[in-house]
């Protein structure tokens, strides 16, 4: 009789073990990534509501109001996680949102800090950009305005209270 020589299956383990290892290191990596953008996500909403406090926070004017919201927001998220995120077109905005813009008394809720920016995350690290998943994230905080101390001696002076009324000042005026 004759033998029937088999060729050799010495490679074949280790072909199925290097695809194998490349498809739970893409998940690993993909996973990993997007655990550090929902990190940074997370710090930059809280940065938002420390933007939208200091924006909140009594100071002699409107402006200065604003300017300390946006200062704060710089501070704690400008230049940060580049690796990560890249901040978008509308980036910071501290003021007025639009929901205040159409209807303040109903709306004054609608007062705060908004950060936008993107996070691409791709499933595989050899991909090219164009098979990034690429998100389109915003942070908001809204909390009202408190009165300036221009605001509160304007409030004081327009209200005239009748002889021997007394007057008490409530929210900081």
């Amino acid at each position: 009789m004759k033998r029937i020589q088999r060729k050799a299956n010495s490679g074949q383990a280790m072909i199925e073990f290097i695809l194998g290892m490349m498809i739970t290191m893409s998940f690993f990596v993909f996973y990993l990534k997007l655990s550090a953008v929902f990190a940074v996500a997370n710090y930059i909403h809280y940065a938002t509501f420390m933007a939208a406090r200091a924006y909140s926070s009594s100071a002699p004017a409107p402006d200065e109001q604003q300017l300390k919201g946006e200062d704060v927001l710089k501070k704690m998220v400008k230049d940060r996680f580049k690796a990560v995120i890249k901040e978008s077109s509308n980036g910071i905005y501290v003021g007025e949102g639009p929901y205040f813009q159409e209807n303040p008394k109903l709306n004054y809720w609608n007062q705060g800090a908004t950060y936008s920016f993107n996070a691409k995350v791709s499933l595989y690290p050899w991909s090219n950009k164009k098979q990034s998943i690429v998100m389109d994230l915003t942070s908001e905080s809204w909390m009202p305005r408190n009165v300036t101390i221009q605001e509160c001696e304007a409030l004081k002076k327009a209200i005239q209270p009748g002889p021997g009324a007394k007057v008490e000042w409530d929210n900081g005026c």
